[in-house]
C-alpha cells in the first residue's frame, strides 16, 4: 500500500508542477486585476443608487415635515372653529403621517448604514486593487530582467507592497520632522 501511495503522490505532484509551468503568474494576476476592477465598477455603481435613495427619502422626510407644520395649522383652526369632527380627521392624517415619517427614516438609517459599510468596502477593495497593480508592476520588471534583479522596484526584492496607508504615515512623520527641524533652526 505505501508503494501505492507514493506513486500516486508523485503522479499528483507532476500534474500539479504541469499546472504550474502552464499558468502564467503575470497572466493570472491581470486576470484578479480585471476582476478587481469590475468588482469596484459594480460597487461604485450601487454606491450612486444608494445616494441617489439617501436624496429621495432626505426629500421626502422635509415634505413629510412640511405636511406634518400644514395639518397642525388646520388642526388649530379647526379647534378654534369648534369643528371637532374635521379635528378627528385632521389627526388621524397627522398620525398617519407621523408613522410614514418615522418609517422614513429608518429607511434612512438603513441605507446610511448600508452606504457607509459599502463605502468602507470599496475603499478597501481600491487599496487591495492598487496593491495587486503593484504586484503585477513586480511581474513585469522580473520578467524584462531575466538575470534575477529588479532594478528600481525594492518593494519587488523584498516581497513588500507599500500601502497608501503606510505612505500617508511616513509622510506625516516626515512633514512633522521638518517643522520641528525648522522651528529649532532658526537661520
Amino acid at each position: 500500500m505505501t508503494l501505492m501511495t507514493r506513486i500516486t503522490r508523485l503522479f499528483k505532484a507532476d500534474l500539479h508542477g504541469i499546472l504550474d509551468d502552464l499558468e502564467d503568474p503575470q497572466e493570472v494576476v491581470k486576470q484578479a486585476r480585471r476582476d478587481m476592477e469590475e468588482d469596484i465598477a459594480q460597487q461604485e455603481q450601487r454606491l450612486g443608487q444608494l445616494e441617489a435613495v439617501q436624496e429621495r427619502l432626505e426629500r421626502e422626510a422635509q415634505e413629510l415635515a412640511e405636511t406634518l407644520a400644514g395639518i397642525e395649522r388646520q388642526i388649530a383652526l379647526c379647534f378654534i372653529a369648534d369643528n371637532e369632527l374635521l379635528a378627528r380627521k385632521l389627526i388621524r392624517k397627522r398620525l398617519e403621517t407621523a408613522h410614514r415619517g418615522r418609517s422614513v427614516a429608518r429607511a434612512q438609517a438603513e441605507t446610511r448604514a448600508q452606504y457607509e459599510t459599502l463605502a468602507r468596502n470599496l475603499a478597501l477593495h481600491r487599496q487591495q486593487l492598487a496593491v495587486v497593480i503593484q504586484q503585477l508592476a513586480c511581474l513585469g520588471d522580473r520578467r524584462q530582467d531575466r538575470s534575477g534583479t529588479v532594478a528600481g522596484a525594492p518593494a519587488c526584492q523584498s516581497g513588500h507592497v507599500v500601502t497608501d496607508d503606510e505612505v500617508e504615515v511616513a509622510f506625516l512623520e516626515e512633514k512633522q520632522r521638518r517643522m520641528s527641524h525648522a522651528t529649532s533652526d532658526p537661520a
